[in-house]
């Protein structure tokens, strides 16, 4: 079972480290609901914390508290280390490790200055490096960030596990959004689509200025058809 990587982790470029003051976004730590089909799956804790050595890490962790989530087992942890750079995250490293009942899957991403190196299934991927890459785990930050610069344009160089990967997205409006931590003014962030697919994925995510441009609801569609989708519990600590 994948869950929707809300959404870091790949580069590491400049020698010199950006001051924690120059950080677009402030450390937070927030709890999400997680839902399959609408059904309640587990719950996932979204944190943003600073190392104070340059470097930040933006760490996912779900458990299946629910139905065959639970019976499973399922528990998952993803985490990216990145540093800040003109504003945008820019990646130094990033894990994946999802256990369960039924399976166990990881995926480990490393970079220097010379490339970047994916461990996956008993693989391993190599492929250049190019400017401003992230993950998967990290778009909604790097979303977060240019809305709160007032940014026009949201194209992301992304690594995957053998290539990168142009994601694009736009903005679809202004909604008012009700999650159990309460109702807010969001902003509509949707994926414009995949290239060299044509598999019809959705990807949306709801963003709040309110409270520093944090996502209060990201959802994405699977391979299967199946929409997994998290919602803001509470109020997020900073």
């Amino acid at each position: 079972m994948k869950i929707a990587s809300i959404a870091l982790a790949f580069l590491l470029a400049a020698p010199c480290l950006a001051p924690a003051e120059e950080a677009p976004l402030a450390p937070f730590r927030a709890e999400y609901v997680a839902l399959r089909n609408g059904d309640a799956l587990g719950t996932t804790t979204l944190a943003l914390s600073d190392n104070r050595d340059g470097t930040w890490t933006l760490r996912s962790e779900t458990r299946g508290t629910s139905g065959l989530a639970k019976l499973a087992g399922i528990h998952i942890v993803e985490t990216s280390r990145f540093r800040w750079h003109d504003g945008r995250p820019e990646a130094v490293e990033y894990s994946y490790r999802q256990d369960s009942a039924i399976k166990s899957r990881t995926r480990h991403a490393s970079f220097d200055n010379t490339g970047v190196e994916v461990e996956e299934g008993g693989q391993t991927f190599r492929y250049a490096i190019v400017p401003g890459l992230i993950d998967r785990h990290v778009v909604t930050l790097a979303i977060a960030t240019d809305l709160k610069r007032h940014a026009q344009a949201f194209d992301y160089k992304v690594a995957v596990k053998d290539r990168v990967e142009d994601m694009r997205y736009e903005r679809g409006g202004n909604e008012n959004v009700e999650v159990p931590a309460g109702t807010f003014d969001t902003v509509l962030m949707r994926r414009v689509g995949e290239p060299g697919t044509d598999r019809k994925r959705v990807a949306r995510s709801w963003f709040a200025e309110k409270l520093g441009w944090l996502p209060v609801v990201i959802e994405q569609s699977e391979k299967k058809g199946d929409t997994i989708t998290l919602k803001l519990a509470a109020s997020p600590q900073r």
